[in-house]
């Protein structure tokens, strides 16, 4: 919850949210952040998948979950121990452009988040 909040709030100050999150009245902050394996805001901006224009092409054809429809639940459970998590992560990520629309800050502002987006 706490790590939603912090990207919703600090979606454009990278910078200021780092900075924040140095100061002793967001300790807080950074301790749940450390508590779900984030060691830095950018660290939490570094997982950026990309925007709805990049999951476009990935998304179509999807399926809609629907409460009394079952059917996504039960392939979820065909393909428990698949374990394709990250071949997943990386064709979505492969679509990924550039988030400047959802982050910005100066180039050295946003140098630490180019080199923490997961590839």
């Amino acid at each position: 919850m706490v790590c939603i909040a912090i990207l919703m709030l600090c979606m454009s100050w990278i910078r200021s949210c780092a900075s924040r999150t140095s100061s002793p009245e967001f300790a807080g902050v950074l301790q749940s952040l450390q508590n779900v394996g984030f060691q830095s805001v950018y660290e939490l901006f570094g997982t950026y998948a990309g925007n709805h224009a990049d999951l476009r092409e990935w998304l179509s054809g999807a399926s809609i979950n629907h409460d009394k429809d079952l059917r996504l639940q039960y392939l979820a459970g065909l393909a428990l121990n698949q374990q394709r998590g990250n071949d997943i992560y990386q064709q979505i990520v492969s679509k990924r452009s550039w988030p400047s629309r959802e982050f910005v800050g100066s180039a050295g502002g946003l140098r630490p988040l180019s080199s923490a987006l997961v590839h």
